[in-house]
């Protein structure tokens, strides 16, 4: 396929015609060898870069282009909207089954002047996918940063995190009960069950966060975006970027709470119930705190109006569906995740020494918590490693 320009020029469901690599092929067999073997040079470059054989690139490319039309086809599946699709990927497969070998052939006779086969060779690799394929991709997994990401934050504008935590649900410790609630509610979210927004409530390093990040390493198919407390005020804006997507979204704010007479609170609560542009179907809010009272109050406001403050900071508590519970473990439950945590890293450590040094840790590290638990773990690892006294 030496047209290569054209055929790309129509591409019209992915939007991908200014990938590099694209790019490259479009100069194939231009106006002059220049042109040409600066083409040649961008795609190897391109596949260089990525590590991939031409196959997996053009793959990952289409899955990853920000797709409005497949997007629709997600929703609603049309025949024109079938084929437009299906012209696109048949495109992509014709450029997908080029042989660097071959091509440099081809150039080297219409531009004998330069020696093309000195130039660098690529993987062609395999690209076996059809529309349907794409389509059904799209209904899973969504398309543009939505498929190549699964974590964002959100200030105004949807920043994907390039590097989750990868904190599974196994590596914490007891507060079992706590989690299935968590864990339950959001497989119901996903299966199209009715869910309640969450608040986890407790005392600091019990587990509220890490609860929440291990539940989007449990589902593929769940999205995470990250407002900070400060930020509040956008949920409006976030809540219309993400309600026509075809997935599920959790939206996450940690440690809430509000000062008095604070506009953000009265947003939250209109988010959560009670507004005309109330979130969508298919986003849900988990919110952690260490305060039972979301609103901060100072002791003049406590003297004058402390029932209405109680009443309008639970106001907001009852939004949540589900409202759980971590409390601090005492020494027994402390004990027990220590030894769970140096099990799972293989450290077999005497009970009564293993207590003592747990214990000394936490009175120097503010209390005994799951993320001193883990902190102390992880020291005495590093310690015992190095030969070490602990």
């Amino acid at each position: 396929m030496e047209d290569y320009k054209k055929k790309i020029a129509g591409i019209c469901c992915f939007n991908v015609k200014n990938d590099p690599l694209l790019r490259g092929f479009g100069k194939l067999f231009g106006e002059s060898v220049l042109e040409s073997v600066e083409g040649y040079s961008e795609i190897a470059g391109a596949l260089a870069l990525k590590g991939q054989p031409l196959g997996d690139y053009l793959h990952d490319m289409l899955v990853f282009s920000d797709s409005p039309i497949l997007a629709e086809c997600a929703k609603n599946l049309t025949e024109p909207r079938r084929d437009a699709v299906e012209r696109d990927v048949v495109v992509i497969a014709e450029i997908a089954e080029t042989v660097s070998r071959e091509l440099r052939s081809k150039l080297s006779a219409k531009y004998p002047d330069f020696d093309f086969m000195s130039l660098p060779y690529f993987d062609t690799g395999g690209f076996n996918y059809t529309a349907e394929y794409f389509i059904h991709y799209v209904k899973v997994h969504g398309s543009g940063i939505f498929a190549k990401y699964r974590a964002f934050t959100f200030d105004g504008e949807l920043l994907p995190v390039e590097s989750t935590d990868p904190i599974r649900l196994t590596d914490l410790k007891n507060y079992e009960e706590q989690r299935r609630q968590v864990v339950d509610n959001t497989l119901c979210f996903l299966r199209g069950k009715p869910a309640q927004n969450v608040l986890l409530y407790g005392d600091r390093g019990t587990g509220k966060s890490s609860t929440v990040k291990a539940v989007l390493n449990e589902f593929d198919e769940l999205r995470m975006v990250e407002v900070s407390k400060s930020d509040v005020a956008v949920l409006p804006v976030l809540f219309r970027r993400l309600r026509d997507i075809p997935l599920k979204f959790i939206i996450t704010i940690d440690d809430l709470v509000f000062n008095e007479n604070d506009d953000r609170f009265g947003i939250l609560k209109a988010a959560l119930e009670g507004s005309l542009s109330a979130k969508p179907d298919n986003i849900l809010i988990y919110a952690t705190t260490n305060r039972r009272k979301l609103i901060r109050e100072t002791a003049a406001d406590r003297e004058i109006s402390g029932a209405d403050a109680i009443d309008e900071s639970m106001s907001l508590a009852d939004r949540f569906g589900l409202f759980i519970t971590f409390m601090r473990p005492d020494k027994q439950m402390f004990m027990d995740i220590v030894g769970k945590l140096a099990a799972d890293k293989g450290l077999t450590v005497p009970e009564d020494r293993l207590t003592v040094a747990a214990e000394r840790f936490a009175l120097r590290h503010g209390g005994r918590s799951p993320r001193t638990a883990r902190q102390f773990v992880d020291w005495l690892d590093g310690r015992i490693s190095l030969d070490l006294e602990y």
